[in-house]
């Protein structure tokens, strides 16, 4: 049986990488795409010594369409086939919305949004002309339900994924492609360790979050699995919040 393989944007590192391994470990083959060609190349390389599936690196700007439709032909030409997308690739200024220049709103949204209308769509011609189905992945936010002054646009935008991932459920499911979002709670990354290992912030997860402790990239990773496993065949327009029950705690 032919190997399954995922797209994954953003994924030189942090959530995307995370999700990129839980996915290797199943055995499925993995594009690791970013706006950082040389790093993606780079984990790329590195995931395939960890797990021992084959890797692809590729740079892709995903608000451009033109280069989201390279990538995806140049997946299909090294791997034959897409069975998996996960639109991970986002970015969060984290500026008061009455300071926000129009420009940084509209980033966020290109990025956040668009991009994801972009790689979805293509994506899933891929798959109907292929014929056997497939998964997409939306990793939204807690932002879809709660926010602040500094995350409007991050907000906005995360609100608009989880919409974007219902119109996309509702279309694909008569073609066998299933489409749900993953809502990560707090994260412990490399770019955000430097806030949550210090003492407030490290209180602050034992005192708010229930099971304990801060999540990491893998606890993501875990639930997309779960999300593209043939037991989540009946899945599909569900986001799920992956938080250890910070949400219910501030509900």
């Amino acid at each position: 049986m032919q190997k399954k393989v995922a797209l994954i944007t953003g994924a030189a590192r942090g959530i995307g990488y995370g999700i990129a391994t839980c996915l290797a470990r199943q055995g499925t083959q993995i594009v690791i795409a970013d706006m950082n060609g040389p790093a993606a190349r780079k984990s790329a390389k590195q995931l395939a010594a960890d797990t021992g599936v084959e890797a692809l690196g590729l740079a892709c700007d995903i608000c451009d369409r033109t280069q989201v439709a390279k990538m995806i032909r140049k997946a299909v030409k090294h791997f034959g086939r897409i069975d998996i997308l996960v639109n991970n690739a986002g970015i969060c200024p984290f500026v008061d919305i009455m300071e926000m220049s129009e420009e940084m709103f509209k980033k966020t949204m290109d990025v956040n949004l668009n991009g994801a209308f972009h790689c979805t769509q293509l994506a899933a011609k891929e798959m109907i002309k292929r014929g056997q189905g497939g998964r997409v992945i939306f990793i939204t936010s807690l932002a879809v339900n709660v926010t602040s002054a500094q995350q409007g646009d991050y907000a906005a935008s995360k609100a608009g994924l989880h919409m974007l991932m219902k119109s996309f459920a509702i279309s694909l499911g008569p073609k066998g492609i299933t489409c749900n979002g993953v809502a990560p709670g707090m994260i412990l990354t490399d770019m955000t360790k430097f806030h949550w290992e210090k003492p407030e912030p490290a209180a602050f997860i034992k005192t708010r979050v229930p099971v304990g402790r801060i999540g990491t990239p893998e606890d993501i990773g875990n639930a997309v699995a779960l999300l593209c496993s043939p037991e989540a065949a009946y899945i599909n327009g569900v986001g799920l919040i992956v938080d250890g029950g910070h949400q219910a705690v501030c509900a």
